[in-house]
């Protein structure tokens, strides 16, 4: 294997969020392995080919399995969904069972459609309810006592329906900066709900069959849009698409988990990894499909595993899990990939090679899933019929199908774009499947303030050459250059698609407005976030000029390399 020297300040993070005391990336990548490999008949095989492809960065497995793995306590799932009930006793048991996951470093995702708005009777117990919005604020301060895993705060997203009665304070609950601080939000529209925007009719609240009024759609619509722009919150989920899942005949999808990649029925967990794009560029320009497809083979059974080697806190998730064996097989480093061909994000170039390469993941995860399936028998609930009648089943190859029918299919879905955020920085590549942030950054996170300069701008800059086109950041692109990506992987990824539409500072209401009109039609979800729309943000471009000024005094910095400053890598150059 090739020597991996981990930068500076991936170094740092791993030490803090990731390795046992006196670890290196050598000691991570086989302490994960081996324990993942434990249940193998040939354990000692599969700890060697699991090492080399996590070791060598091929396959990053989620934050969680990097952490705990060989620890006494802690999941190895990063996150869970519950759906919440109108009763006392199941919010007090959706509580409880929350802290306990966020204790084990997992984040949750809650669907809150079921609560009674605010003001409606207790006829049980007398007295009216304190409506929906007071719960999550009760969730969001018992999160706030929790440091979950051990070194992360505490995370939940609130998923409310567009038709429930409390919808317009719910939407509101965020645009006080501070306010749910672990809780992203998110509405679940529909199709229905899009058609009486555009035709200008109005929207009926329900809850349990009683009317609550009406209000514009367009009114309600423009709210949604307006706190979207100003707050970056909520989020959309379009439950036409989203519901629709390949356990729709036993499991059906209640929500998702706190970035949304993931569409979970109640009890569900996400079992996470990613594909490291550029690590499969060969000559600077072509796609090594040979060893994406070996690395993709060894990518499922490793997640397939983790859900056997996983140490479940609550017994029912435990039986759940198991019950479908859901896996989220993603990716990352899409930018530094294609900067490698030399392709504009979000061209028609771009959107292209992004559909051949995910349907080519797409149809290697469901082949293995299901050679896996003969080796160790299919998921408990599946049923060739029922199952080969999901949408997304019939859209496989037909060849594929025959074989699913006759040999069965370990796990129910396969794939999920997860925001890999911190995993990400391991490497130094971009994150998920977004665009280069800027090309020249500072990032402030829990971890410290520092700056990033990627290597192609130091060259440029340097060298005075003009700026190729291809070579785009974030604020280079128009959202439809996003929108257009994000669409061709959620064609062909069985769950969601987790990916922020970076919009500029002068972006408008009605700019946004069309934009999600057209595109939400073709999404699972959507999220947006207008450059300085948020206090604390993480992410800040840095001037030409501020660049400049650093590569002028790069010497004092490289002298301050011995000292552990500054580090240059293959994807960052960073402060």
């Amino acid at each position: 294997m090739k020597k991996v020297i981990l930068s500076q300040n991936a170094l740092k993070i791993a030490q803090q969020r990731y390795f046992m005391e006196g670890e290196t990336w050598e000691d991570c990548a086989l302490r994960v392995a081996r324990t993942v490999a434990q249940i193998e008949s040939n354990s000692q095989k599969y700890t060697d080919l699991f090492n080399e492809i996590i070791y060598n960065m091929d396959f990053m497995p989620a934050g969680r399995i990097l952490r705990n793995c060989g620890r006494q306590k802690g999941s190895l799932l990063n996150c869970f969904h519950m759906k919440i009930g109108d009763s006392i006793e199941e919010i007090g048991q959706c509580l409880k069972d929350s802290l306990i996951l966020w204790s084990e470093g997992g984040g949750v995702g809650i669907t809150l459609s079921d609560l009674r708005p605010k003001g409606d009777p207790i006829l049980g117990k007398g007295g009216k309810s304190s409506g929906l919005v007071s719960f999550i604020e009760s969730f969001d301060s018992a999160a706030n006592t929790i440091e979950s895993g051990g070194a992360r705060r505490a995370a939940a997203l609130g998923l409310v329906d567009i038709s429930h009665p409390e919808i317009i304070d719910y939407i509101d609950a965020k645009i006080t900066h501070g306010k749910l601080s672990h809780f992203n939000i998110s509405v679940a529209i529909n199709n229905d709900f899009l058609e009486a925007v555009e035709a200008d009719k109005p929207w009926t609240f329900k809850f349990k069959h009683k009317e609550y009024g009406t209000v514009k759609a367009r009114d309600l619509w423009g709210k949604i849009v307006s706190n979207m722009l100003n707050y970056a919150e909520p989020g959309i989920i379009n439950w036409s698409n989203f519901s629709k899942n390949n356990t729709w005949y036993f499991s059906p999808v209640t929500g998702t988990n706190p970035c949304g990649e993931t569409c979970l029925s109640s009890g569900e967990s996400c079992c996470l990894g990613s594909i490291v794009l550029p690590n499969f560029i060969t000559g600077n320009v072509n796609t090594n499909w040979k060893k994406l497809e070996y690395v993709i083979k060894l990518a499922v059974r490793f997640l397939d595993n983790v859900l056997d080697v996983n140490k479940y806190a609550i017994k029912e998730i435990d039986l759940i899990s198991h019950k479908a064996r859901r896996i989220g097989l993603g990716m990352f480093g899409l930018s530094e990939y294609l900067f490698a061909k030399k392709v504009r994000y979000g061209s028609e170039k771009a959107v292209a090679e992004l559909e051949r390469l995910i349907k080519f993941i797409r149809d290697c995860v469901y082949k293995y899933s299901m050679q896996l399936a003969v080796e160790k028998g299919s998921f408990p609930a599946f049923d060739p019929i029922q199952y080969c009648k999901s949408s997304f089943i019939r859209k496989l190859q037909p060849g594929l199908r025959m074989d699913i029918k006759k040999y069965g299919i370990r796990n129910a879905t396969l794939m999920a774009l997860a925001p890999t955020g911190t995993i990400s920085l391991l490497t130094d590549y971009s994150s998920g499947i977004e665009p280069l942030f800027a090309k020249a950054m500072l990032r402030k996170d829990r971890v410290g303030e520092r700056m990033y300069i990627h290597p192609k701008y130091k060259e440029i800059l340097t060298s005075g050459e003009e700026i190729p086109e291809w070579f785009v950041d974030a604020y280079d692109l128009s959202p439809k250059d996003h929108f257009e990506m994000q669409v061709v992987c959620q064609k062909y990824c069985d769950s969601s698609v987790s990916k922020t539409i970076n919009l500029s500072s002068e972006t408008t209401e009605q700019e946004l407005s069309d934009l999600l009109l057209e595109y939400a039609y073709d999404l699972k979800g959507v999220t947006v976030y207008r450059d300085g729309s948020r206090e604390g943000q993480i992410l800040n471009k840095v001037s030409e000029e501020m660049v400049l000024e650093y590569l002028k005094n790069e010497h004092s910095h490289e002298e301050n390399l011995r000292d552990g400053d500054l580090k240059c890598s293959s994807g960052v150059c960073e402060l």
